[in-house]
């Protein structure tokens, strides 16, 4: 009889952090999961961490070639028995119990919802940990008014317990992108579904290097999302400006002055009224000033 609950791990070159992350998942309260664990041709030492779940009934592990995680995690899904399928990271840990209320909370649920998911708690590199809430979500809205960002943005995927049809109606992972692939995922299944919010920190994530502080990366995904929900943003202008202007924002970071300021120009011409977009294009503008000025001095 196939696990109720199928959780994913890829895994590349995190030898140190991937035992923990793995222990996590087998010491859940509740039991009734397989894991598989994709690694993406690791160059560490992970085969030596993976060979100790050998022979474990729950455990399956498979070596693909270096495609990156969300073709990982499309693996993953592809291979998966379970009804419900659950991610965790390779350099993070779930605390004892988050299978278990996520699974309450979904059983108790309709076909109109497909998604749980929780706060997490945020684990700096000095040790000190901070709450980190996630957003509420609302099924079909693309933007929240108060952030003018994605409603779904800050969602973790390692907090996420989510309902198979899910995955058959809104598909899989978008393997072209490098950051912001939950996101994007998030995006589209908040289009179909509900999703449950657990205000409790279920989910210890670990702060440190990785394609989350790639800067090129996240350039390309703020493109990406622009161009694919443009239709949409064009709404509100005010939704499409700000996105532009997270755009140049992105691009100031990975040191594409120039362009940066175009995209800053442009999100204030689609939306000259706004104060907030107003005010941010001015503080682009003044801090770009006074760097000319002190090359020039």
């Amino acid at each position: 009889m196939p696990p109720l609950v199928s959780v994913i791990l890829p895994t590349y070159n995190r030898a140190k952090t991937l035992e923990r992350a793995i222990e996590s998942v087998l010491n859940q309260t509740y039991s009734d999961f397989e894991l598989i664990i994709v690694d993406d041709r690791s160059t560490d030492e992970t085969a030596l961490v993976l060979a100790k779940y050998f022979g474990l009934d729950n455990v399956r592990v498979i070596s693909q070639l270096r495609h990156g995680c969300s073709v990982a995690r499309n693996i993953g899904i592809d291979v998966s028995r379970g009804l419900y399928i659950a991610f965790q990271d390779s350099d993070d840990e779930w605390l004892c119990d988050k299978l278990e209320k996520a699974v309450s909370s979904l059983k108790s649920t309709g076909p109109e919802t497909g998604v749980f998911y929780s706060d997490m708690i945020r684990v700096l590199g000095d040790g000190k940990c901070t709450k980190f809430e996630s957003p509420d979500v609302e099924r079909g809205v693309l933007i929240d008014e108060r952030t003018l960002d994605y409603q779904v943005y800050c969602i973790g995927i390692q907090s996420a317990v989510i309902k198979r049809e899910c995955f058959e109606r809104a598909g899989h992972f978008d393997e072209t992108l490098q950051r912001f692939i939950d996101l994007e995922l998030f995006i589209r299944m908040s289009d179909h579904f509900r999703f449950i919010h657990c205000k409790e920190a279920l989910v210890k994530y670990y702060a440190g290097e990785g394609i989350s502080t790639n800067r090129l990366a996240l350039v390309k995904a703020r493109q990406h999302l622009l161009r694919k929900y443009r239709h949409r943003l064009k709404e509100k202008k005010h939704y499409l400006a700000m996105q532009r202007l997270h755009l140049a924002l992105a691009l100031r970071e990975s040191g594409n002055r120039y362009r940066s300021l175009f995209f800053s120009l442009k999100a204030f011409l689609t939306s000259p009224r706004h104060a907030r977009i107003s005010e941010k294009v001015c503080e682009i503008l003044k801090a770009e000033m006074e760097r000319e000025r002190s090359i020039v001095w």
